[in-house]
């Protein structure tokens, strides 16, 4: 007998023996309306009085089943919206029969059914129609079929719309083999109360010992606002505890706003590195942008396409997407293509003629300078194409912005200028060096003149090359991960919170700055390295191993964001302030920078970087074939 409600629990019942269900319960239900009224007023059955109203409901009742579909729910996942087609089924059908039966009375001053009998007969048949639901999904809780090898048990932090959706996909997915035992929460009001027969506890309170009295729990994250101080701090508890952690996704993500279980993701690793967001002053953003020509170089790169897209949120006149790299450059067109106002420009950088022929057809009002080569191996082994692009191809650029009278040029540069240790970083500050002067030579001659904006900032997250898609490509590749020194740190910083810096430190600059951003806190590698894998559901040592293959040429333990001579001034925004450092003369390093470009293509390399650390004396070569050229400079 338990086997075949078993059976019964497990299947899905089929919508027309559900119907049939329905209609005689509308029966039944009758019936005892029609007993309780007659025994009350001392009546008797007969044909009339009981089988001729019966026909009449029951075609009323019918409608209205098949009008709802109230029949059409899952009855197993019985929930609030399958008891709202119900009341509507019922007191849709319900005042039917009351019409007719008004129409009966007015014709021949007789009621067909007696109105208590209608009153009566409605609620005792939604009552019947929940109750019967509602039973089989007591039924199916009971007895259907789970793994009795392994029960994984769910804590979901967050008892509001969002966790108890969470809760109903997982009881409606008996393969996911998973039952949630607890909700957290931060409001202390709903502490101790149950939500659908699950007790909701306080998140900081109870957390530890719901971990310590349950083996083998996953905790997922279903408060779509949550702060994220408040998030790293949970996710942090639960990777110390070995505790899988995830996420739903933005209830605007929802498909036509239903949420649907295969949508709960891992959590990834930018939200332990997440910060407050960023409060941007748009007002200020729209009125300098808004109806002008804007143009992005490097536009098809991580940092030059998000420039792009924040862009075209202030309605720029025309965008001008500039790069040398076909493929990425047609995949961000392929992306903007439902914006009139973006063309699209293959180009590069450091052919003048072609960069002219741009400048005087579009005529921008703000280049947002985003090419460069960053790749700091690989420019040690390439310093000619270092130095062409990075420091050439922005003297190209700075100089046609000048000529062709554009408002502000805003160069994107990167900590690794500062204190140098690799071609790279040295390329970018001969570069900052450049545009600073420049902008100081304009000032001198006039007070009207293109003004030149410089901002640096760190290692950016989910950048092409960097460190997080590296080390995701390896577990999944089953490991080893390699990091290069047990000591190695880094700033780190999403995306589109550098690009919403680079705009507002590109509006606020009235020309000269160099604006450096709050990095928050260096983070260790090889922790990073960690709490990926754990993020992963592996154990480091068991599934993964982490290796340390030793530092990179030109790669440094610790970047900073401003040298021994630099300090800072701040500004209305705490998360950006400007770097007081040295000034240079325009005419001197125009002269050794034209020099170098007229020698370019007879110097070796090592002669290249030999020039460059004259003009950057503080560029001192680590892990490098140059660190030799360091020695002769210092004997000499």
């Amino acid at each position: 007998m338990i086997n075949r409600i078993k059976h019964v629990a497990h299947n899905n019942t089929p919508r027309w023996v559900v119907l049939m269900i329905d209609v005689l319960l509308a029966i039944l239900s009758f019936a005892i309306a029609c007993i309780v009224i007659l025994t009350f007023h001392n009546g008797h059955f007969t044909v009339k009085s009981f089988a001729y109203p019966l026909s009449l409901v029951l075609v009323f009742r019918l409608a209205s089943f098949l009008l709802t579909k109230s029949y059409t729910g899952i009855i197993k996942y019985t929930s609030t919206q399958d008891a709202i087609r119900i009341f509507f089924a019922v007191a849709i059908s319900t005042l039917g029969i009351a019409m007719v039966d008004g129409l009966f009375f007015y014709s021949l001053d007789e009621h067909l059914i007696n109105p208590t009998i209608i009153i009566i007969d409605a609620l005792i048949l939604v009552f019947f129609l929940s109750a019967f639901r509602l039973g089989f999904k007591l039924l199916y809780s009971q007895y259907a079929p789970s793994n009795a090898f392994r029960t994984k048990q769910l804590i979901v932090y967050g008892a509001g719309e969002a966790g108890v959706l969470v809760k109903r996909s997982v009881e409606r997915d008996n393969r996911s083999n998973k039952k949630v035992i607890a909700f957290l929460d931060d409001n202390h009001k709903l502490h101790g109360k149950s939500v659908e027969g699950v007790k909701i506890y306080s998140s900081d309170i109870d957390l530890d010992n719901l971990i310590l009295e349950h083996d083998d729990v996953e905790l997922i994250i279903a408060i779509n606002h949550l702060s994220s101080i408040r998030k790293k701090r949970i996710i942090e508890k639960c990777l110390q505890n070995n505790i899988e952690v995830k996420t739903i996704p933005p209830v605007d993500a929802w498909i036509n706003g239903e949420f649907n279980p295969k949508s709960i993701k891992n959590v990834k690793i930018e939200d332990l590195l997440e910060r407050v967001p960023i409060k941007l002053s748009k007002a200020k953003i729209s009125k300098e942008l808004e109806n002008q020509v804007i143009l992005v170089t490097g536009a098809a790169g991580s940092i030059g396409s998000e420039i792009a897209r924040q862009c075209l949120g202030f309605n720029p006149k025309k965008l001008v997407l500039l790069d040398q790299a076909e493929t990425p450059l047609y995949e961000l067109e392929n992306n903007l293509k439902a914006y009139e106002n973006v063309e699209v420009v293959i180009g590069n950088v450091c052919n003048p003629s072609r960069m002219r022929r741009v400048f005087d057809y579009f005529k921008p009002s703000y280049v947002f300078h985003a090419a460069a080569y960053k790749h700091v191996p690989l420019m040690e082994d390439n310093p000619y194409e270092a130095i062409n692009t990075n420091v050439f191809g922005t003297q190209n650029i700075a100089n046609l912005a000048v000529e062709f009278k554009v408002k502000k040029f805003v160069f994107v540069s990167t900590d690794k200028a500062v204190n140098p240790t690799n071609i790279m970083g040295a390329s970018k500050r001969i570069a900052e060096i450049y545009v600073q002067s420049l902008n100081a030579k304009l000032k001198l001659e006039s007070d009207v003149h293109s003004k030149f904006v410089t901002t640096r900032f760190g290692n950016v997250l989910g950048s092409n090359g960097s460190v997080i898609p590296l080390f995701k490509r390896q577990i999944e590749a089953g490991g080893p991960v390699t990091v290069t020194h047990p000591q190695i740190t880094r700033f780190f910083m999403t995306i589109p919170e550098a690009c919403q810096l680079v705009l507002e430190a590109g509006v606020m600059g009235s020309g000269g700055e160099i604006y450096i951003f709050d990095m928050g806190e260096s983070v260790k590698i090889v922790d990073l390295a960690r709490k990926m894998i754990k993020l992963s559901g592996f154990e480091e040592g068991k599934d993964i191993e982490i290796k340390f293959s030793g530092l990179r040429p030109g790669e440094k333990l610790k970047e900073e964001l401003l040298n021994e001579r630099e300090n800072t001034i701040g500004t209305h925004n705490p998360k950006i302030m400007i770097a007081k450092v040295p000034e240079y003369n325009y005419l001197e390093v125009n002269n050794i920078i034209s020099e170098l470009y007229t020698q370019k293509d007879h110097l070796t390399n090592r002669s290249l970087v030999r020039t460059m650390k004259k003009i950057v004396p503080e560029y001192i070569s680590n892990n490098s074939i140059y660190e030799e050229l360091d020695k002769k400079l210092i004997d000499s």
